[in-house]
């Protein structure tokens, strides 16, 4: 039996410079819905060492429950209830506090960038578009993507195309102590690469810098956050700590990653797809 495929429209809009707009239609077939996002829940893994996480840890709090049994399930389920939690009879209600920048998330430009755009202006068609893995299933613990690394795997990216950089990290390790301690990160020069590429955004699982918090020395003369510079002054978002990139396969697909649309703010939770052809 064949199976159904699905159908839709995406209409993109780009401004120009008269800032007239232009909408195209394009048409998009996909079998499977592909979820890339962590969860996100109390007490996130955040970057070990640094005060901005530990200061600020990740908590989904519950402040009222409709009844006394849905506060005990929620309890069991291991959810954050809030000290003065209210039962009252009509609706449960969360509060969510949690630093931009950890879990699955997008970087904007403002975020290393002093007068760089904000995630409230990010044009969506950058983040919503065809994309393409560049696969390094080898990349191991401790390891290091390099330019050479991502252009050996001959995949094609480009400005209608945002590439994923794909070793397996985040979906193996999401949770554990090595996630952080051991991880793989992206070598200086391959934020400048992507950019020379003219890449709408650049989304991966591994970190995009040198791990200083485990010891990992910058060259004399290197900016450490050199591959955020190279692409946020070219307007290019980073999506970060997307996960079951092993569940895309080898198909076409396109990325839907869409950040909140936090006024002014320098990077946003997001939740990130992919429609498998």
């Amino acid at each position: 039996m064949m199976k159904a495929r699905l159908l839709v429209l995406l209409s993109l809009a780009w401004g120009t410079a008269s800032a007239a707009w232009a909408e195209e239609s394009v048409q998009l077939k996909f079998s499977r819905v592909v979820d890339l996002t962590l969860p996100i829940e109390s007490n996130m893994p955040g970057i070990p060492g640094l005060r901005d996480y530990a200061e600020n840890p990740s908590r989904v709090a519950i402040i009222t429950a409709i009844s006394e049994a849905q506060k005990e399930l929620l309890r069991a389920e291991g959810m954050t209830l809030s000290n003065n939690l209210t039962v009252n009879g009509r609706a449960m209600i969360s509060v969510l506090s949690i630093l931009v920048h950890n879990g699955t998330h997008i970087d904007a430009p403002r975020h290393m960038i002093e007068k760089g755009p904000p995630i409230d202006q990010i044009p969506l068609a950058q983040v919503v578009k065809e994309a393409v893995l560049i696969n390094l299933p080898h990349k191991g613990p401790n390891s290091s993507v390099s330019a050479k690394d991502i252009l050996d795997t001959g995949a094609k990216f480009g400005p209608n195309r945002i590439p994923v950089i794909n070793t397996g990290w985040t979906e193996k390790m999401w949770g554990k102590p090595e996630f952080w301690t051991q991880m793989p990160y992206l070598e200086p020069g391959v934020g400048a690469l992507m950019a020379s590429k003219g890449v709408p955004a650049l989304a991966m699982d591994v970190f995009p810098e040198r791990p200083l918090w485990r010891g990992v020395k910058i060259e004399p003369g290197e900016v450490w956050q050199g591959n955020h510079l190279a692409l946020m002054e070219k307007g290019i978002p980073l999506i970060q700590f997307v996960t079951n990139l092993s569940q895309i396969g080898s198909g076409k697909f396109a990325l839907i990653a869409l950040p909140l649309k936090m006024k002014g703010a320098d990077g946003s939770p997001a939740r990130v797809i992919a429609l498998v052809e």
